[in-house]
């Protein structure tokens, strides 16, 4: 089977695809642990240093690149200065900007991780800040992302959305555009809700949002998830739903078919989450692109999650890390 996995693989280099969604900068603040504070019980750290690393839809980015892919991100970017630094990190990974829009007044979506350990200790993730977008966007930049994206689809066939909820995405212009593309290759990962985003091939939902989505399900067993599955893959009308259930792996759900179990890949001891969802999508649709099966793609796409896994923050995975892996 790892001799079908390298062929799917092989495959994957310079294949177009389109990223919409929401482009995030993470930021990791490391500082080194000193005392407690006199004025509130709470800890005082001393800075050390800082970097910046793409998350959300720019994770999916520079996964797809460095799976030897050629990835065309599209979505909003603010005009500040972290709109800025995001571009810069693109820039520096060989990745065209044409297809963002900078929004005037938009604050480009920020995490901020603060880390703190001893001088020679590892170091611990004490505190996120989140800085969000509460600028309402202008529908006309919405009906210039459908523009884009219609014009794009004329000559690629793989779309994928990266939902954050900072409205990149939109339901509405998706139906637009399978309107016109109804055969095009369509997989979304969504912080909003799956079940606004109808036409779309192929889903990837993680456990905890597939229990908000179905509340009065009870979740004993994998029956409940099984049940979940396969009504969620009927109400959005996917041809496929891969349901990510962290360190319990993956139930692969397809048309017609029973639910597939996925174990784990790899330790269960896992170091960081961050990000794996992305490179699942990843890996997946271009797996999917590669004319490979779901159950293959989906293989695969756990096999690269149980590497990422292992390392610390958002890290996208190399072709030739995945490639080496299957040996």
């Amino acid at each position: 089977m790892y001799k079908e996995f390298q062929n799917i693989i092989k495959k994957f280099s310079n294949q177009k695809v389109i990223v919409w969604g929401d482009l995030i900068l993470d930021e990791y603040i490391y500082t080194t642990t000193g005392r407690i504070s006199r004025e509130a019980p709470v800890l005082v750290t001393e800075f050390e240093s800082n970097e910046f690393k793409l998350g959300g839809a720019g994770n999916v980015v520079l996964n797809i690149k460095s799976l030897g892919a050629k990835p065309i991100p599209v979505g909003f970017i603010g005009e500040d200065s972290d709109g800025k630094i995001l571009k810069e990190i693109l820039k520096k990974n060989g990745i065209k900007l044409d297809y963002l829009i900078e929004v005037q007044n938009y604050k480009t979506p920020k995490k901020s991780r603060i880390l703190s350990g001893g001088e020679s200790t590892k170091k611990q993730q004490v505190l996120r800040i989140d800085k969000l977008n509460r600028l309402e966007i202008n529908n006309t930049l919405y009906k210039k992302i459908e523009k884009i994206l219609l014009d794009l689809l004329e000559n690629i066939d793989l779309l994928i959305i990266s939902d954050y909820i900072f409205e990149s995405a939109k339901p509405d212009i998706l139906n637009n555009i399978k309107k016109s593309f109804p055969s095009k290759l369509v997989t979304i990962d969504s912080r909003n809700n799956f079940l606004k985003f109808h036409n779309t091939t192929i889903a990837t939902p993680n456990e905890p949002e597939v229990k908000r989505m179905f509340p009065d399900n009870n979740f004993y067993s994998e029956k409940d998830f099984f049940k979940a599955g396969l009504e969620l893959l009927e109400k959005i009308e996917a041809e496929g739903i891969i349901l990510k259930r962290g360190h319990k792996g993956l139930i692969v759900f397809e048309k017609n078919k029973k639910p597939k179990l996925i174990n784990i890949y790899g330790s269960s001891d896992i170091v960081d989450v961050t990000g794996a969802g992305d490179t699942v999508i990843s890996v997946l649709s271009l797996s999917l692109l590669s004319k490979a099966s779901l159950l293959l793609s989906a293989q695969l796409a756990n096999i690269a999650a149980g590497i990422v896994v292992m390392k610390e923050g958002a890290y996208p995975i190399h072709y030739k890390e995945l490639y080496n892996e299957l040996k």
